[in-house]
C-alpha cells in the first residue's frame, strides 16, 4: 500500500490524545494537529468522499496518514489489553538408514493473550518495539508495520532479545480509511497478518515435529532386500504327429496349444476346441484350454502318433 493511497483517519486532539475522524467536530473546529510534522488540521466529513483529515494550509507532509495510523493502532492494543498471537506450523521429513521415510508435523495454535500492563515505546537497548505486553511469566513485543517493517538488523537484536516477538502487517488491507472498529479487528483480533519474529516455542515444536516423522518412518516395514524370484518358465512338450509340430505348455491357470498355421489341421483343432472348451487367443495365434483338458489333449495328439 502505497503511503500517497491512504487517507489521514487519525489526528492529536488537543488534549494530546489520538483520535479519529468520527470522534471529532467538523473542519477547523476539530482543533487537531498532525502527529507527523504537528501542523494544523481539518476535519472533513462531507457526504462524497470518505471522511478523513487534511493539513489546514498547503503542507508536505507525505508521513502523516501512516504516522497517525501507527499511533492508532497501539492505541486499539492498549484499549484491548490483549491480542491474539497467531499459529505456528512445523513439517519435517525424516529417511532411515535403510531408505524408509516418514512425515511429520507439529503446531502451536493461535492463542489469545490478556496483559497485566501494556507499554509503548520502551526502550529494551538497541530496539525500541512499538507495544510492550507484560504478563506475570512473559513480556511480549510488538511491532506495528504499514509501510516499513522490520528489518534484518532489528530482527536480529529481537532474536538475541529471545523474548515472544510479533509483527502486525497493516498493508495487507488495502483501505482507504481506517475507522477504530476495524483498526481493532486487523491489530487485536486477527492473526492472518501477524507474523512471528521470535517464537520461543519454536525449537520445541520442531522437535516434536523431527520425532514424530521419525517413528513414521520407522514404524513402516522394511523392504526386502533380495531380489524377485524368476517367474518359472511353463513346461513345454513337443509333438511332431504326420510331420506337424504341436507345442503344449502348461501354465497355472491353463494349457495353452500352438502349432504352425494349417488350414486343414486347424480344423482339427477347432474339434478339439469344441469338445474340451478350448478358445483361440488371437493375440498369441494360439488355443488355451483348461487345465482338465490336458490329458483328453495329449490322447488326441497321441492318435495322431499312432
Amino acid at each position: 500500500m502505497e503511503t500517497g493511497s491512504l487517507l489521514q483517519s487519525f489526528a492529536i486532539a488537543k488534549d494530546g490524545q489520538i483520535v479519529s475522524v468520527a470522534d471529532v467536530e467538523r473542519g477547523q473546529a476539530c482543533g487537531c494537529t498532525c502527529p507527523a510534522c504537528n501542523a494544523p488540521l481539518i476535519a472533513r466529513q462531507g457526504d462524497v468522499r470518505v471522511w478523513h483529515f487534511a493539513h489546514a494550509l498547503p503542507s508536505d507532509c507525505p508521513g502523516g496518514a501512516e504516522t497517525a495510523l501507527h499511533l492508532a493502532a497501539k492505541k486499539v492494543v492498549e484499549r484491548a489489553g490483549g491480542t491474539m498471537f497467531p499459529p505456528i506450523s512445523v513439517k519435517r521429513t525424516y529417511r532411515t538408514a535403510d531408505g524408509r521415510y516418514g512425515h511429520g508435523e507439529a503446531s502451536l495454535p493461535e492463542q489469545w493473550i490478556d496483559f497485566d500492563e501494556v507499554r509503548t515505546e520502551v526502550s529494551f537497548g538497541e530496539v525500541i518495539p512499538d507495544v510492550v505486553g507484560h504478563t506475570a511469566i512473559a513480556t511480549y513485543l510488538m511491532e506495528i508495520g504499514v509501510t516499513h517493517f522490520v528489518d534484518a538488523d532489528k530482527l536480529a537484536v529481537l532474536q538475541r532479545l529471545g523474548m515472544p516477538a510479533v509483527e502486525i502487517d497493516l498493508s495487507r488491507f488495502e483501505r482507504e480509511s481506517w475507522d477504530w472498529d476495524a483498526l481493532e479487528r486487523a491489530v487485536v483480533h486477527s492473526t492472518d497478518n501477524k507474523t512471528w519474529l521470535v517464537c520461543p516455542q519454536q525449537r520445541a515444536i520442531e522437535q516434536q515435529a523431527e520425532e514424530l516423522a521419525q517413528r513414521a518412518a520407522e514404524s513402516r516395514p522394511v523392504a526386502s532386500s533380495a531380489p524377485p524370484a524368476p517367474a518359472a518358465k511353463p513346461n513345454l512338450t513337443r509333438y511332431r504327429p504326420m510331420g506337424r509340430i504341436i507345442d503344449l505348455r502348461d501354465y497355472p491357470f491353463g494349457v495353452v496349444l500352438w502349432t504352425p498355421y494349417d488350414p486343414v489341421f486347424n480344423e482339427v483343432v477347432k474339434g478339439w476346441s469344441r469338445k474340451y472348451g478350448g478358445q483361440y487367443q488371437p493375440k498369441f495365434k494360439n488355443w488355451l484350454f483348461p487345465l482338465p483338458a490336458r490329458p483328453f489333449i495329449v490322447g488326441e495328439i497321441e492318435q495322431l502318433l499312432g
